[in-house]
Parts: structure tokens; sequence; C-alpha cells
């Protein structure tokens, strides 16, 4: 019986968790097993979130984990999405999502020093998306249907608490910061939190 567990961080940095138990094989007899712990990335520009999944017999040492919190700016312009991967030299890698406001939170590094990758989301090729997603244009107005009794938004309501947020403006960088070997970005985890800000 193995046990899998999946911890997920949404846009807005709530996290959740998944654990359930199933029949597998879990072998630790091979050179150099160990629980890994990859990304697995549900992107869209409604519904972008970062999961990290892991699988191992005894899961996830949480105190050999560090909080790692900060900025991703490009040229002195803070980013709009995108996401933010440490992988250290035992090769275990945890990954957060970058908020609308160039922020990312993440609350399980790998201690150690880590290769800092950083990914951007292209721009869709619809020319309409593209062109609001980048702040040049609104796109095509869609056209109103009827609305129903009881329906009516207010003008000034605030969103849902749950409701993704969705960048105006994509703010796009260097592929080389995509690839561990040509990011260039290093930085040392330690236990308890601390503060990263990434310029590129």
């Amino acid at each position: 019986m193995s046990r899998f567990e999946i911890m997920s961080q949404t846009a807005t940095g709530r996290r959740q968790a998944l654990v359930w138990s199933g029949n597998g094989e879990c072998r630790d007899d091979q050179p150099g097993f160990q629980p890994r712990k990859l990304p697995i990335l549900g992107h869209g520009f409604a519904t972008l979130q970062s999961t990290s999944f892991t699988s191992g017999c005894g899961g996830l040492d949480w105190k050999s984990r560090g909080i790692v919190r900060g900025k991703v700016k490009t040229g002195g312009k803070l980013l709009t999405t995108g996401n933010v991967m440490f992988v250290n030299k035992d090769g275990i890698s945890t990954s957060s999502t970058i908020s609308v406001d160039g922020e990312y939170n993440m609350v399980d590094a790998p201690l150690g020093e880590c290769t800092v990758t950083v990914v951007v989301n292209k721009l869709p090729t619809d020319p309409g998306v593209r062109a609001r997603l980048s702040g040049k244009g609104s796109g095509p107005k869609m056209p109103e249907g009827p609305k129903m009794p009881g329906t009516e938004v207010v003008p000034d309501s605030p969103p849902l608490p749950s409701a993704p947020s969705i960048p105006k403006i994509i703010v796009p960088i260097d592929d080389k910061y995509a690839k561990p070997e040509t990011s260039g970005l290093k930085f040392t985890v330690i236990k308890g939190e601390q503060t990263y800000d990434i310029e590129l």
C-alpha cells in the first residue's frame, strides 16, 4: 500500500491538500531513490494554479523545508503571471505561482543551494485576447444576453474570494530563465522564513 500526497497552491495563495492511499509499488532499493516533489502546472489565464506532487513511502519531511517569499521583476517592472521553481543539488524541486502583483510565496522550498527558474506563460494566439493581455486593447466586445432577475451586478462590488486574478498585462522575459542550466539564478534556502526578490 502506498501513500500519496498532493499539495496545491492557487493563484490567490490558498493551499490545498489531498491525501489518499492505494495499491502500488514503492521501491526504495534502487540507487539514488528518494521521495520526489514534482511540479504539475495547470495554467490558463482564467484558472492559473500551481500544484506540487509528492510520492513516496514516507511523504515529505516538512521540517527540512524553508519558506521563501519575494517579488519578481525584469527591467524594474513587476511580473504579473508565471511560475518560480527552486531545485536543490539533490534534485528536489518545488514551485510557486507569481501573482498579478509580482509576488510569489513558496512555503515548502528545499533546503540548501538552489537553482531558480522563472517561466512566464506565452500570450495566446487569438488577436483579441492577445491585445487585451498585452495591454494594447480590450478585444472585441461580446454581445450581452438577457439578464435574469436578481442577477444584477453592483459596479463597485468586490470579486469573490475564490475568483482567480487575471493579469491585464503580461510582462515578457528572456526564455533563458526557464532552464536551470541557463537561468543563472541561485539562492541558498535555510529553515524558517526568508525573502528573496528576483531581478531578471
